[in-house]
């Protein structure tokens, strides 16, 4: 089986434990707007098991796995199970599944599952970015006829003043913003041209790691706030979307 197959076949378990959730209880991790499900935790061990048997050299990183090395070393996988908790625990019924696979720090495959839209958001590198097997293009818009999506960092308080005061800029620069609560789905959704752009002032590496593919794959852009595209050792913060939206967000979040 194609690697890539295999991870789509899992992101599918992943959303039908997602999609059988009832009476879901939650615990604080970090805080109060950190919280782990035993769905989190089903989903991650069905993935993790079966990512085992597709490639038994590689390691696994995971959201709640207790052992996060850097996955910037040889084979790795990066799993977010249930990548917007918060939305999934309301039933919200907008989060996903996120795998990525990396070899020596490069994401070289990965998806991002919807299990509520049927969604399949997908990318090998080199070979473009898919949803449901159609391709997908970032847009073509500029930040001032755009739609973009922000994260508002719920697990970091200091950073929650900032990113509302950058969106109080930018909604005078743009068309509009979008509040998700899933990073993973908004970078598909940047992907798709969807959104126009999407920024998070801190995300961790398995919020984005198969995303940023995604959205590259798809022409797009992914970047720290110094421009740069970012690593997957530690969390940082992200700014997305199409090659004209990018700068000028750039520029906008170092004015803050």
């Amino acid at each position: 089986m194609e690697l890539l197959q295999g991870m789509e076949e899992l992101a599918r378990e992943g959303g039908r434990i997602m999609l059988s959730a009832h009476h879901i209880s939650a615990r604080e991790k970090t805080g109060d707007a950190d919280l782990v499900t035993e769905y989190d935790l089903a989903v991650q061990e069905t993935i993790r098991t079966g990512l085992a048997r597709l490639l038994p050299d590689a390691r696994f990183v995971g959201e709640e796995s207790k052992d996060n090395r850097s996955p910037s070393e040889g084979k790795c996988f990066v799993v977010d199970p249930i990548d917007g908790t918060t939305n999934f625990i309301k039933n919200y019924r907008h989060s996903a599944v996120s795998i990525a696979y990396l070899e020596n720090g490069q994401v070289e495959r990965g998806v991002v599952y919807d299990p509520y839209q049927n969604e399949m958001f997908c990318a090998k590198r080199g070979k473009g970015a898919f949803v449901n097997q159609t391709q997908i293009f970032c847009s073509q818009v500029p930040l001032s006829h755009g739609v973009i999506g922000i994260g508002t960092c719920p697990y970091y308080v200091d950073l929650r003043t900032k990113t509302l005061a950058a969106a109080a800029q930018l909604i005078k620069q743009c068309q509009d913003l979008r509040r998700g609560g899933s990073a993973a789905l908004d970078l598909c959704y940047t992907a798709a041209g969807r959104l126009d752009g999407f920024f998070e002032l801190q995300l961790s590496p398995w919020d984005y790691a198969a995303g940023s593919l995604i959205v590259t794959e798809a022409g797009g852009v992914i970047t720290n706030l110094e421009g740069n595209f970012p690593g997957f050792d530690v969390p940082s913060p992200i700014v997305a979307g199409n090659p004209l939206s990018v700068p000028s967000l750039l520029k906008l979040l170092a004015s803050m």
